[in-house]
């Protein structure tokens, strides 16, 4: 497995690279619009193929970049189900995780910054680890204003 931190100054974003050493595939999770170079030249020289965009929650304090990924390299675009979005290619759930090659990125439900937030629990070379996305900050957590967020639901 191949992983990678990356940080937009900015927003202060984290997008998080996984790549499947046995398929040549990789997972992006909360890309940004504006770091779109960025992730396709970690892409390249990783030598990944990306497969899909991994979005935690719709963002209302920056712009995903999975729809023009999408665009400029086929890649699947997956969101929460219960989101419904129009763009997404796959919905992921609970029930229904998303798995490329050896890896296996399976939702948990984690409402409180928005109403339909999700996390992703993977197995990081048979270590656990579980990737918030703005539920759980360092030293804190996520805002609760946006789209229909909940303190009380983030402390559960």
């Amino acid at each position: 497995m191949i992983f990678r931190q990356l940080y937009e100054p900015d927003s202060s974003t984290y997008t998080y690279l996984f790549g499947c050493r046995d398929t040549g595939r990789a997972v992006l999770i909360d890309p940004v619009l504006e770091t779109v170079e960025r992730d396709l030249s970690a892409l390249q020289e990783l030598d990944l193929t990306l497969s899909h965009t991994l979005d935690t929650h719709i963002h209302a304090d920056h712009v995903t970049s999975a729809c023009r990924l999408r665009s400029l390299t086929g890649c699947k675009v997956a969101y929460p189900e219960m989101d419904g979005l129009p763009c997404a290619d796959l919905g992921v759930s609970e029930a229904n995780p998303l798995r490329e090659g050896s890896l296996t990125f399976q939702p948990l439900f984690t409402p409180g910054h928005t109403d339909t937030h999700h996390s992703y629990l993977i197995d990081l070379s048979g270590s656990l680890r579980v990737f918030t996305g703005d539920a759980l900050l360092i030293d804190g957590c996520g805002r609760t204003d946006f789209q229909d967020g909940d303190a009380a639901s983030l402390y559960l």
